[in-house]
């Protein structure tokens, strides 16, 4: 995490608080922003439920290739011809182009549908006894 060198939180300087808060019996953690000098970092290809973000630069020729497998990309560009490439990834299982809010959900795209079918697997059960 944060102890290992490389990485700094940049949320925690425009943050109010700690980001783990209690309220009213629930627990949550709030927005965070991770720099990385490397993708060699333990914090870069780590995901979590919660809105988090690690920036690392990287060589806009290498990145497809280097993020490995990711829910998630947002790309902040007009770069039509990079937009097709990313489109074109298969690592890449959703893709928001310009700023589009990560909580927005479409029901239409192919891997969005309920969180219940993506956590549970649905069958007929049928018992004798």
């Amino acid at each position: 995490g944060l102890k290992t060198p490389g990485a700094e939180e940049l949320t925690a300087a425009f943050r109010n608080g700690p980001r783990k808060v209690v309220f009213e019996g629930a627990t949550y953690l709030r927005p965070t922003i991770i720099w990385a000098e490397s993708m060699e970092h333990p914090l870069f290809s780590r995901e979590f439920l919660c809105p988090y973000a690690c920036v690392v630069e990287c060589p806009q020729a290498e990145m497809i290739g280097r993020i490995g497998t990711t829910l998630a990309v947002t790309a902040i560009t007009r770069d039509e011809v990079w937009l097709r490439e990313l489109m074109a990834a298969p690592n890449i299982e959703r893709l928001n182009i310009g700023p589009v809010p990560t909580l927005k959900v479409s029901w239409d795209q192919p891997h969005e549908g309920n969180l219940f079918e993506f956590l549970w697997k649905r069958r007929a059960l049928e018992r004798g006894w």
